[in-house]
């Protein structure tokens, strides 16, 4: 097993897989805990994290290199920020063919590793962000919860403008498809506020989500 500074929840992947409390068969558990230890061995997670000045304007917030992130949700996800942290964030080329083996030997292997390397980005995503915030403390400032392209009207045919403005591909290998898909696929771009007040709701929740209702991997 690779040696990571986070943990892979096993309930996380069964969430992904689009299992949810305790009735879950006694094969799926198996296979959700199999792939769990397994993802361990076939991810490489890296990281970049950008810090800008951002001004709200009529249509949404402008960096201070003049790059829009557009729609009144990344605006309202900032109110009352005067920075913000973008990152992107991937767990590597091998979380890809990983899932590309255990597709070979079957769907029901394939989907539940495809899980697994999800839950593994969005784990790695919350220990970005948890040192962030740390590091904000020092400063006496307080971050806002990821958003991401693709969320409520932030487009998510920003992903080009952001992997460039942060140089990804350079830097941690992360580039994107003409359809803005994003390679690796278990990858990550999030902008994060920067505030001087703490923020009325600084987690992320299921209820403040504006695809709440179209979401396979809801928590409700």
């Amino acid at each position: 097993m690779a040696k990571t500074d986070f943990t892979i929840d096993k309930a996380e992947v069964l969430r992904y897989r689009g299992h949810r409390g305790a009735d879950v068969p006694p094969r799926t558990d198996r296979l959700a805990q199999e792939m769990t230890d397994s993802i361990y061995s076939h991810i490489s997670p890296r990281h970049i994290a950008g810090r800008f000045s951002v001004t709200q304007a009529e249509n949404g917030v402008l960096l201070e290199n003049g790059l829009l992130l557009q729609g009144q949700d990344i605006r309202k996800h900032l109110a009352g920020c005067d920075e913000c942290y973008i990152i992107c964030a991937t767990v590597g080329v091998q979380a890809d063919g990983f899932i590309r083996s255990q597709l070979a030997m079957g769907s029901i292997y394939g989907l539940m590793a495809d899980a697994a390397a999800t839950a593994a980005i969005e784990s790695y995503c919350d220990k970005v962000e948890s040192d962030l915030r740390t590091e904000l403390k020092k400063e006496n400032r307080f971050l806002t919860w990821r958003y991401s392209p693709g969320y409520g009207d932030f487009p998510f045919t920003q992903q080009p403008d952001i992997l460039s403005l942060l140089q990804a591909d350079k830097l941690i290998g992360v580039s994107c498809t003409d359809s803005c898909l994003m390679i690796p696929a278990k990858s990550v771009t999030a902008v994060m506020g920067i505030a001087k007040t703490k923020p009325a709701d600084k987690t992320r929740s299921c209820d403040r989500c504006p695809n709440r209702e179209n979401c396979n991997f809801s928590c409700r």
